[in-house]
């Protein structure tokens, strides 16, 4: 769901635990996927979904910044653009 420019909620069933999670997506983050003209509601999914795929969804933070996750795992921002092409 999106709340403002760049800024979503989303809503994690799994099992019997339902997690919410807010993700914002910057500038730079964006600028970092270096994407034309990303679905920005699919990339919120995509990026939900890539986590879910390494934890449950009660590991997934509430607050999600996924500029922070690139500097973690390598593999995210690589895998993120292989998903959305």
């Amino acid at each position: 769901m999106t709340l403002a420019d760049h800024e979503y909620a989303a809503e994690v069933h799994e099992g019997t635990e339902t997690t919410t999670h807010h993700v914002v997506l910057s500038e730079a983050f964006l600028d970092d996927l270096a994407l034309v003209e990303p679905d920005e509601s699919a990339l919120v999914g995509e990026i939900i979904r890539y986590l879910l795929d390494r934890e449950p969804n009660t590991a997934v933070p509430r607050e999600l910044d996924p500029a922070a996750l690139v500097g973690q795992d390598p593999e995210f921002l690589p895998e993120l653009r292989r998903r959305l092409t």
